[in-house]
């Protein structure tokens, strides 16, 4: 693995059956940087984003983060996900644990934290997500969008070296994305790595340093925001954007 990436995919192939989702391939995203990858509902975004952690088993091809290649059976996935968060869709949290005790679930059992330095961390990725007033409370008490916000603190507990964002902000409502959207841009900000599918275009367009275009399993493109969303060169690109901004 090259030294200057903290992610680097080569050749990946992912299949269900005779349907091949992802079609080789290759990426590399460097220390700090924020990705966003935008294409169609189908284009593969999603299960390439599975595929970093092994939620998906490539069928060939190499996932390399933080120097493992987590696409080889002998690697211990689960040492590797201690350095990747992932904050889904839908939240997965525990709805009969409190909201600290979510946060402090996987550092301490894991062995990563004391109870108390758990305890400690959980409250200031909680202020972090302007959440700190809910410590106690029981998941289902909570809107989406702080269910949301909870994830990401959950994540955060762990301390990971990348944060991969599954279309964070489609199962809410809308007055609630800005909420979510703020605490990603925070994230940004402060330097996490970051891999985000997303739908929301305007998120991409400020937060990104890079967007990947995906379309039928491919990479059609990528870019800087402003080659992406001002100068798209490929007609899939062009055309994707031309319904999703003109809606």
């Amino acid at each position: 693995m090259d030294k200057r990436y903290k992610v680097q995919v080569k050749d990946l192939h992912k299949s269900y059956g005779n349907n091949e989702v992802l079609q080789g391939i290759n990426l590399n995203v460097a220390p700090n940087e924020v990705v966003c990858m935008i294409g169609p509902s189908g284009s593969g975004k999603s299960t390439f984003l599975r595929c970093l952690n092994r939620l998906e088993v490539p069928n060939s091809g190499h996932v390399y983060v933080d120097g493992y290649d987590i696409a080889d059976p002998k690697v211990n996935i689960n040492k590797v996900r201690e350095n990747i968060g992932m904050v889904f869709q839908h939240f997965n949290l525990f709805p009969n644990m409190s909201v600290l005790e979510n946060i402090t679930l996987a550092p301490t059992q894991l062995g990563k934290a004391s109870k108390e330095e758990a305890k400690r961390d959980a409250m200031h990725y909680l202020e972090l997500v302007g959440l700190k007033s809910k410590a106690d409370v029981t998941p289902q008490t909570l809107s989406g969008g702080q269910k949301q916000r909870v994830a990401i603190a959950r994540a955060l507990a762990m301390k990971p070296d990348v944060m991969l964002f599954d279309e964070p902000t489609s199962a809410l409502d809308p007055e609630m994305v800005g909420d979510v959207l703020a605490v990603m841009k925070r994230l940004a900000k402060e330097g996490m790595t970051m891999i985000v599918v997303t739908h929301e275009m305007g998120f991409a367009k400020q937060m990104a340093d890079r967007v990947v275009f995906f379309h039928d399993g491919n990479i059609r493109e990528q870019g800087t925001p402003e080659k992406i969303f001002d100068h798209p060169q490929h007609p899939d690109t062009k055309n994707f954007l031309d319904k999703v901004l003109n809606v």
